[in-house]
């Protein structure tokens, strides 16, 4: 069993958890630092203290993950103001090159974080700030770079309505971490690591991080580094990516991937909060996976079927974000081609990226009426497009690393397996497609913070949101036993039970939930 040191981006489910799941499927053993010593929400983690766990459990792993930002700064939160100092990140990051000094043979992937173009919505003012800033980045882009005329006064007034501490913070920690990002961009140039990502956070396609992207993808090039590091849009899935890639390194293995589309107008889709087509976001987060990306299923080792966001679609009135309703996109293609396959015996995995934040409702209700969804070999639909292709791509690599039947651990792999899966489609179609609204109503209704920081209330929200949860799967936990026979009968192994175990939001605030399904194999 490989042994995997891997230092979180934070203390959330998404960074902590499922990386230890996705270990879990693989049947590797992952150790991460204490909890508490990531930090939570707005407080940052210790640095000083996550340098010292890491030093130390450099000694017994087989390879070592990495999450820059929490190393240098605390978590990401932490990285987009300036609390932390150049000097004080730069004197935690120093043990990547201790450590390499000590174990030169040991594989140590790093990731780090592009600053987004806004800050921290932790209060009702700064989400008010965070969207001009977001205007800002823009507008100050368009007339900068693109040369755009006519945009002076938008942006006079936006920057005055930004108070000047919010605009001076935010542009001195950018400052610090393109030294980090560099820095470490140095530091694969050496062998002090092994590979890189620098995966660009919230964003779009014009705006201040475009240069920045420039820039450093013109040093990798000085730096002779094209093969050790890559820029690409994504943020909190990073560590499970470079997961994936060191499991696959470890067994001297490379895993092919067929991506599939349902329209050539999918493939040229830009997903909200990113910066390129989605066919592009696939592959790099492909290859930042270890993964090769093949011509024609057959090659395949599993298929990543992508729901992709569409362009041209508008959201009816009412506002309802779970769902397109819309005749051109092309789920029966998508759902028929993953039926086809899985009755092959291909391996299929399913990146539901069409909608920010949530699953796609139309998407699994049909695969949940055709009996398919138990059947997949990964699943992810929350967050970015980015965040939820880490996941699912992960996920897939993992369950296609270990997917042999040798007893016991075959077992363990399966129950890791289907129990992530399952926790999958409680948090992206349960919670966030369907809870996460009904809560924030109860909130406006019911108290007078905000979802973004519940502050003395959280107690009683997090109440609201455990029972919901729990009334959601009683209601639904019948329709997934009998959708698992129907997988058993295709050649799955079958379930005895499931439970969902606990729930809970991890931070103060209602944006995202610590869901577990456990399910209990024949």
């Amino acid at each position: 069993m490989w042994k995997i040191a891997l230092l979180p981006l934070d203390s959330r489910p998404c960074c902590q958890q499922f990386p230890q799941l996705i270990a879990n499927i693989a049947g590797a053993k992952l150790v991460t630092p204490q909890i508490e010593l990531l930090g939570k929400f707005t407080e940052p983690g210790s640095c000083e203290a996550v340098s010292s766990w890491l030093r130390s459990a450099a000694e017994e792993a087989d390879g070592i993950v990495v999450s820059a930002d929490q190393l240098a700064y605390g978590g990401l939160i932490a990285s987009r103001t300036h609390d932390r100092t150049l000097e004080d990140a730069l004197r935690t990051l120093d043990v990547l090159r201790d450590i390499k000094t000590r174990y030169p043979a040991k594989p140590i992937y790093v990731s780090s974080v592009l600053m987004r173009i806004g800050i921290t919505g932790k209060n009702a003012q700064f989400a008010q700030y965070l969207q001009l800033v977001f205007e800002y980045c823009q507008l100050h882009d368009r007339i900068n770079r693109l040369k755009e005329t006519g945009l002076e006064e938008p942006f006079k007034r936006v920057k005055e309505q930004i108070p000047e501490e919010v605009l001076s913070d935010f542009f001195k920690a950018r400052e610090r971490n393109m030294h980090i990002h560099k820095l470490l961009i140095d530091w694969a140039a050496s062998g002090a690591i092994d590979f890189l990502t620098i995966t660009q956070e919230d964003a779009s396609p014009v705006g201040l991080h475009v240069s920045e992207q420039y820039e450093l993808q013109r040093y990798i090039y000085e730096r002779s580094v094209q093969a050790k590091t890559m820029i690409y849009p994504g943020a909190d899935e990073a560590a499970q990516t470079l997961l994936a890639r060191l499991l696959q390194n470890l067994q001297q293995k490379r895993i092919k991937v067929y991506p599939q589309f349902t329209s050539e107008s999918a493939k040229l889709a830009v997903a909200p909060y990113e910066d390129r087509p989605i066919n592009e976001s696939v592959k790099l987060h492909l290859w930042a996976a270890g993964a090769i990306v093949v011509e024609t299923p057959n090659e395949a080792d599993f298929i990543l079927s992508v729901s992709a966001p569409m362009n041209h679609a508008s959201m009816p009135a009412s506002g309802l974000r779970t769902a397109f309703f819309d005749s051109r996109h092309m789920l029966t293609d998508l759902v028929e081609k993953v039926k086809y396959d899985l009755s092959a015996g291909r391996r299929v995995a399913i990146a539901d990226v069409g909608l920010p934040n949530t699953a796609d409702i139309e998407l699994i209700q049909y695969l949940l009426d055709e009996r398919l969804f138990t059947q997949l070999s990964g699943y992810a639909g929350w967050n970015t497009a980015g965040n939820a292709l880490g996941t699912c791509i992960a996920h897939a690599v993992a369950r296609t690393l270990n997917d042999k039947d040798d007893g016991e651990n075959s077992k363990e792999a399966d129950h890791a397996h289907y129990s992530f899966l399952m926790s999958r489609l409680m948090d992206e179609w349960g919670y966030q497609a369907q809870v996460r609204d009904q809560v924030n109503d109860w909130v406006t209704k019911h108290t007078s913070v905000s979802p973004w920081n519940l502050e003395s209330d959280y107690e009683v929200v997090n109440e609201q949101a455990v029972l919901r949860m729990n009334d959601l799967f009683a209601a639904v936990k019948q329709r997934l036993l009998e959708a698992q026979q129907a997988s058993a009968a295709a050649g799955c192994r079958e379930w005895i039970d499931a439970e969902l175990t606990f729930v809970q939001l991890p931070w103060n605030r209602t944006f995202e939930i610590d869901v577990r399904v456990e399910v209990k194999l024949k």
